[in-house]
């Protein structure tokens, strides 16, 4: 799509819907409403509460409503969000893993969170872990759908994976596995919820965008919309800060 400039800026995303309107016949009244799907991830997403809560959340909710992009969403199991958006046109989940694996096979609206991704020992437990090569000979365990898992797996690790990331620090309690790999800040809120259940990492080892991703069949107008409000709320420190920082 070209861009639209008046008086030197861009031209905000409701004067770009009306014109792709205008040009693709796109109905201003009522575009077609984005499925959405996400997976309980504190602090990122709480799926807890009466209301999904958490600073991606708050981050959608803004997306949409300067993208001015209707929308549903629901919260389901990371496998069965992934295989659904992969299978349905207007679709689209998040907060996941960019990766080469993922990234020919949907289309982005991203950044949404910078995550950093550690391999955590049960509690009294230490492991000298300098590099990712010396956590090979370990079990490491994730959740279905991770994309710091299929990482893993990719590369010949032994991963086990669970069905949620908050079952992950109890189980490596009860020694059923050597390493939990996980975003710190979900480790950091695991432990704020559930009490100290996880020390610090014994090695940080992989930074890595987590974004939206969207069936490639998903309304072109809607998701160029998206990113483009996107950049928007990136430009505000306060939104900068909350996805680029670790510090919530």
């Amino acid at each position: 799509m070209a861009v639209v400039r008046r008086q030197g800026r861009l031209a905000g995303p409701r004067l770009l819907l009306w014109l792709a309107s205008f040009w693709g016949g796109l109905s201003l009244a009522d575009p077609a409403p984005i499925q959405l799907l996400t997976f309980d991830e504190p602090p990122w997403v709480n799926a807890q509460q009466t209301q999904l809560q958490g600073p991606t959340i708050e981050l959608v909710k803004q997306l949409f409503a300067l993208a001015g992009v209707p929308y549903n969403i629901e919260v389901l199991p990371l496998k069965r969000a992934l295989m659904m958006a992969n299978t349905r046109p207007g679709t689209c989940v998040f907060p996941i893993e960019r990766s080469q694996e993922r990234e020919t096979g949907l289309r982005w609206i991203s950044p949404l969170v910078v995550s950093r991704y550690g391999f955590y020992t049960a509690p009294g437990q230490s492991l000298n872990l300098q590099t990712l090569e010396d956590a090979r000979p370990y079990s490491i365990a994730s959740y279905l759908g991770s994309g710091v898992g299929e990482y893993l797996l990719n590369r010949g690790f032994k991963v086990v994976e669970v069905s949620s990331a908050k079952l992950g620090p109890n189980m490596l309690a009860h020694k059923r596995f050597d390493l939990w790999v996980s975003d710190t800040r979900t480790a950091e809120a695991l432990n704020a919820s559930a009490g100290p259940v996880l020390d610090k990492p014994a090695l940080v080892f992989l930074s890595t965008l987590r974004g939206m991703g969207c069936h490639p069949d998903t309304s072109n107008i809607s998701l160029e919309l998206l990113q483009t409000a996107l950049l928007q709320l990136l430009r505000t420190p306060q939104w900068r800060e909350k996805v680029f920082s670790q510090q919530l």
